[in-house]
């Protein structure tokens, strides 16, 4: 089996592939539910849209805006639950006797996500970066990260070869948005495929050694030719291996974009390093899937 990775900077367009498989590659994999909204910030009123449907105009005018991910609790559907300095608790609801349900759950699913969301106003802010990125490295729990299904789904771009391609222009904190060049889709080629259902939901099927996978941009930022300049399409077709190995993919613009040799990857961010010289490659993630199955894609995948 093959290993399918496009990239594409115009949604509407048509893709070519520099591998000699010509594989159809559909931008609605992950589906319209599972985009987050950006928005063009060039645009005079900063409208949002659906990353799948950016024209050409609108890549002219700039890059996509995109905000953080939100926190994945891993037990759903219970109340979050705090601790005050004097030692009272409460959830949504006011006080309560002792800590919520799952709390220590809860607890850690936060401290992933602050390690994550810090590491990210690292890169954007450009200050200690490589400390960060080396603190998420030393937790990374993935043997086989290329088969792991934390892989799919959309991802932003905000270092790549080690140099920032992001911009923030408001105060670092979690309601800033990120200006990113552009977006890459990494889905099986064959459409999704889901896991047993567990207390936690329906989440993708983990990747098997030679399974199909595309991967395509969207959403590219076009300027002159110049250092701001996204705006070429690459396509490239690979297989997946248990072996965590580089590929390049071949030039975004001004940077060599890579897929593989990833050092650290969770909901929220995915790591690459650079083979050659250790260069950091640093993506945060945009859209829902890492959340499971939406009760839209239950019905449309009949998961019910």
């Amino acid at each position: 089996k093959v290993f399918c990775i496009t990239v594409a900077m115009m949604p509407t367009g048509i893709l070519s592939f520099l591998g000699p498989i010509p594989l159809p590659c559909p931008r609605h994999s992950y589906g319209r539910t599972t985009v987050p909204l950006i928005s063009l910030g060039s645009t005079p009123n900063a409208k949002e849209i659906d990353a799948d449907i950016l024209t050409k105009e609108d890549q002219a005018q700039g890059g996509a805006f995109v905000s953080k991910p939100a926190i994945h609790y891993t037990v759903p559907g219970f109340k979050v639950g705090w601790q005050d300095s004097d030692g009272n608790w409460f959830d949504e609801d006011g006080p309560r006797n002792g800590p919520p349900q799952n709390y220590w759950r809860q607890s850690a699913d936060e401290r992933e996500y602050d390690d994550a969301m810090e590491a990210v106003d690292a890169v954007v802010a450009e200050y200690d970066v490589k400390a960060r990125v080396a603190a998420l490295e030393k937790k990374n729990s993935a043997r086989k990260p290329l088969l792991s299904r934390k892989i799919l789904g959309r991802w932003a771009p905000l270092m790549l070869s080690g140099e920032r391609v992001a911009f923030n222009d408001k105060p670092i904190d979690y309601e800033g948005m990120i200006e990113v060049p552009f977006f890459l889709d990494i889905s099986r080629a064959n459409g999704r495929r889901f896991g047993k259902r567990n207390h936690y939901g329906v989440f993708d099927l983990k990747l098997e050694s030679g399974e199909e996978l595309m991967i395509f941009t969207v959403g590219g930022r076009r300027g002159d030719g110049g250092d701001l300049d996204f705006g070429n399409d690459i396509s490239v077709m690979t297989t997946a291996q248990e072996e965590n190995e580089s590929i390049d993919l071949g030039k975004m613009g001004p940077m060599q974009l890579r897929f593989g040799a990833i050092t650290f990857i969770s909901d929220y961010v995915m790591i690459q390093r650079s083979p050659v010289d250790g260069a950091i490659d640093f993506f945060l993630r945009v859209d829902k899937s890492y959340l499971g199955a939406s009760d839209d894609e239950m019905k449309r995948y009949h998961l019910i």
